[in-house]
């Protein structure tokens, strides 16, 4: 929350590019966990008080330029976290810039359209955080997108190999949880009844029980996109396997 920038856990190392890069670190997995869990404003932030010394400067250094020691300092000594999916609810930069092939799978609510909206402080300013954050993560996912097709191109005209990297091209799939079932075209695909699977996408997130029925046909419908989605754009070293796709759980079939 004080640098603006995405914290990182990992064994290797934790941190960020202005704060630094704190090697083998000995924080607690429960405190990578508490920090990723801090959502705003009720659960964040999350303090992390680490002894002076413990980082280093980024190998890049960009984002200590204009930063005195002693401010630097200050920011070392209590670092105040909160949940990723403010800067990144998708979770997607780190692993588009490293890695040549993503699967991704969007569980996120879609943005809700209406003509009833309240005007009050309150819900006016959480319409706004709303509209910004959707935002946000449209941009992300047409930039993913856009890798995706240009990784998918080059891979059936033969000009990018599995085993390649490159700097904007990437091999993989995406779906969300509103994804339109019925503009794949794969002849045995699972079928899914569309105002099922459109009611399923708007199934409230809540720390409460949502019912055998209603957990089964989520689980169901996120099988049958991923299995659509996956198979239409998804190029590799490896043919997929030509298992016909069965449900998750036969009793709760879309």
């Amino acid at each position: 929350m004080q640098t603006g920038v995405l914290f990182r856990f990992s064994k290797p190392y934790a941190g960020d590019y202005v704060i630094g890069r704190l090697d083998k670190p000995k924080i607690r997995l429960s405190q990578a966990v508490a920090a990723s869990s801090a959502f705003p404003p009720v659960l964040s932030p999350m303090e992390l008080r680490l002894p002076e010394g413990s980082f280093t400067d980024w190998p890049t250094r960009s984002g200590i330029q204009s930063m005195s020691q002693g401010e630097l300092a200050a920011l070392r000594k209590r670092i105040v976290l909160t949940d990723g999916g403010v800067y990144d609810n998708h979770g997607l930069e780190p692993v588009v810039k490293r890695y040549m092939t993503a699967l991704v799978s969007d569980g996120g609510a879609p943005f809700g359209r209406g003509a009833e909206i309240g005007f009050d402080w309150v819900r006016q300013l959480r319409r706004i955080l709303d509209v910004t954050d959707n935002q946000v993560r449209a941009l992300r996912r047409r930039n993913l997108i856009d890798r995706l097709s240009a990784g998918k191109a080059a891979f059936d005209k033969g000009t990018l190999s599995a085993n390649e990297t490159r700097a904007h091209e990437r091999l993989g799939a995406y779906w969300g949880i509103d994804t339109d079932a019925a503009k794949f075209t794969l002849l045995d695909a699972l079928p899914c009844d569309g105002p099922l699977t459109d009611r399923l996408a708007r199934t409230s997130t809540r720390l409460a029980d949502l019912g055998e029925t209603v957990s089964k046909q989520l689980i169901n419908w996120g099988y049958a996109i991923c299995d659509r989605s996956v198979r239409t754009h998804y190029r590799g070293a490896d043919p997929l396997a030509e298992i016909r796709p069965a449900w998750p759980y036969s009793e709760a079939a879309l």
